[in-house]
């Protein structure tokens, strides 16, 4: 004769197999959190970084500038007719002007590099979501079948009579 099998000891092995499945579930999802911290904080420092870059290429054009600003002072120091001091005039509008026209490329460079370490943290995450959501796989089937066993049972909440 065949051991009968006890409701009891089936509710515990499907209240233990639940369990694991809670704490693998529980254990995908606090991956999935420390995945997102690690993302946002690769984003910000990528943020800082490009804030460093524009900061350096702004401070770039300003010793640029302030060395123009000395050199001309200079010239027209020694400046001695209005021809030359038109010359050194102009000298000083061209050079403006191929500074401006440096300066936006350097700064579109430097965008573009940021836009890169932007991107990078994403394509991450994305791929960390995608492996750890199929972790967390058991963690919603346990939480789906603790709704889902009492209807397939169908006398888990069903009256005792003593």
């Amino acid at each position: 004769m065949a051991p009968k099998s006890n409701t009891r000891d089936t509710t515990t092995a499907q209240e233990s197999e639940h369990t694991t499945d809670i704490n693998a579930g529980a254990s995908a999802v606090a991956d999935i959190t420390r995945q997102h911290l690690a993302s946002t904080a690769t984003t910000a420092c990528a943020m800082l970084r490009a804030m460093e870059t524009f900061q350096q290429t702004q401070q770039q054009l300003i010793q640029r500038a302030a060395l123009l600003q000395e050199q001309t002072a200079d010239r027209l120091r020694s400046a001695n007719s209005p021809a030359e001091l038109m010359a050194i005039h102009s000298t000083v509008l061209l050079s403006s002007v191929s500074t401006i026209a440096q300066y936006a490329q350097e700064m579109m460079l430097a965008s573009l590099k940021a836009q890169g370490e932007f991107m990078r943290p994403t394509e991450q995450q994305q791929q960390a979501v995608r492996s750890t959501a199929n972790a967390a796989a058991p963690l919603f089937q346990a939480w789906q079948s603790v709704f889902t066993a009492p209807m397939q049972s169908g006398s888990t909440f069903a009256p005792r009579h003593h």
